[in-house]
């Protein structure tokens, strides 16, 4: 699931499809949609940490959109279509079948730092390009394998079609990446190729306990305790943020995983206050790294949201009073 660079924490693709499913389920279910995307990376990358960022979750659904930065970065279309073909074997070996394939919104003609890529150029665009490199790909393979295709680069095309002022509504300037509207559009007509899924998946043989420890123990997630007690929290989520963040991604989702799979109160407590420390991390770590009040500000609030219901931890005044440093900094 993707990252969503350039956007608050709460307004993020997965933000708006977990709260989307949420709705529509009712607030006794507890949907947890993990961003598990790393920016930049090509198919064979996403193949490397698979095991950590994926199947270690052991996800009920995957969501998968690779193939922009291969049509880029990938040596040829063949690796491409070989380590894309080995992300989906894995995820329906190791964790999953059902799978959802995604094509990518748009490469802007206009807009993107490659439109004048000689690869680019010779299919006349990068839009035909990446049509050619990976989206033909994507769509045989969901077709072939029967599984979900979620095509955003038609589903784009038709919206700016008929309503061309939508275009910078949806993409950032960048050219590729989704702005919060581009976020909460494209998640609310994701979230109807979900909702019929839901029904055929079926519990895993971890328990609540083993979930719990997960989060408890995860390395990063220990870190931030312990530089939020000695004060050097900012110095630490400004290095390698990329994996601190994937790291405290997996302790939230792991927490929502106790929460859900126990009915005893003292781990569901337990899962709760860690669920929303790992939150205060992940925004802290988007506004640390932020040169924008507006997206800082926003992350801040997703984060107190969390922090309010277990406002009885020492950590969370901290946590304010850093938001609220770092803020007037801005």
């Amino acid at each position: 699931m993707s990252w969503s660079p350039g956007v608050a924490i709460g307004e993020r693709y997965s933000d708006f499809i977990e709260q989307k499913l949420t709705e529509h389920l009712g607030e006794n279910w507890i949907v947890d949609v993990a961003a598990c995307g790393d920016g930049g990376n090509t198919a064979a990358e996403g193949f490397e940490r698979l095991e950590r960022d994926c199947i270690s979750y052991q996800p009920h659904i995957v969501v998968l959109c690779f193939g922009a930065n291969d049509s880029i970065r990938a040596p040829d279309r063949e690796q491409f279509k070989l380590f894309y073909r080995k992300i989906i074997d894995s995820v329906r070996e190791k964790a999953t079948k059902h799978i959802i394939l995604e094509t990518i919104p748009t490469l802007d003609e206009k807009l993107h730092s490659q439109r004048s890529n000689p690869k680019a150029l010779f299919y006349g665009g990068l839009e035909n390009y990446v049509e050619f490199f990976s989206h033909s790909f994507i769509r045989e393979i969901a077709q072939r394998e029967n599984l979900i295709l979620y095509d955003r680069f038609k589903v784009y095309h038709q919206e700016i079609e008929e309503n061309p002022q939508t275009r910078e509504r949806l993409i950032q300037k960048d050219g590729v990446h989704l702005t919060e509207q581009g976020n909460e559009f494209f998640a609310q007509a994701l979230v109807p190729l979900i909702i019929p899924i839901i029904p055929q998946i079926h519990q895993f043989q971890i328990n609540a306990e083993k979930y719990l420890e997960q989060a408890q123990l995860n390395p990063v997630y220990l870190e931030c305790i312990q530089s939020l007690k000695t004060e050097n929290l900012k110095e630490y989520l400004t290095e390698s943020q990329n994996l601190k963040r994937l790291m405290l991604q997996k302790t939230r989702s792991f927490a929502r995983r106790a929460m859900a799979m126990s009915d005893e109160e003292k781990i569901i407590n337990e899962a709760k206050t860690i669920e929303a420390l790992a939150c205060g991390f992940i925004a802290a770590e988007k506004i640390f790294n932020s040169q924008d009040k507006k997206t800082a500000d926003k992350s801040k609030n997703w984060a107190i949201n969390y922090l309010q219901k277990v406002s009885f931890h020492p950590g969370v005044k901290k946590f304010f009073e850093y938001f609220s440093a770092v803020l007037t900094e801005l």
